[in-house]
């Protein structure tokens, strides 16, 4: 999938020009340095704890976009399960994955995987958005 979508985006109504994104991650230690990069790019961006937070902040907060990072082969499962309840509960909800090359063919289901690194995520999270007429 590589950052192209599936489906059309839905924006937070009254939102600024930048999606609000909801960050979660098998890594702590990742996910801290994840966040700073995709701050720092531009995006608003909440962070959850784990997967089992993202879908607490879900319901209490409106996010356009949940991005559940996957650093390893063994959370692929968790992440997919975590997906897949976000998509039963709303079905427009946009459900990204940043991952490694070698687990973008590893059955993630969502919307799109973006890169991982920290060279490539800013710009391909940007050119997504702009295509998405979000930026």
């Amino acid at each position: 999938m590589n950052g192209k979508s599936r489906k059309s985006l839905h924006f937070t109504e009254g939102a600024s020009s930048s999606p609000h994104i909801l960050l979660g991650c098998d890594s702590p230690t990742l996910c801290d340095s994840i966040h700073r990069l995709i701050q720092e790019a531009g995006f608003q961006v909440q962070l959850a704890g784990d997967y089992a937070e993202v879908e607490t902040l879900l319901h209490r907060h409106n996010h356009d976009v949940v991005l559940l990072d996957v650093s390893a082969p063994e959370a692929v499962e968790a992440a997919v399960q975590t997906a897949l309840r976000l998509k039963r509960a709303n079905a427009a909800q946009f459900v990204g994955y940043l991952a490694d090359p070698h687990l973008g063919a590893s059955g993630l289901t969502g919307d799109a995987v973006f890169p991982r690194s920290p060279v490539a995520l800013p710009q391909a999270l940007h050119n997504f958005f702009s295509a998405a007429g979000r930026e």
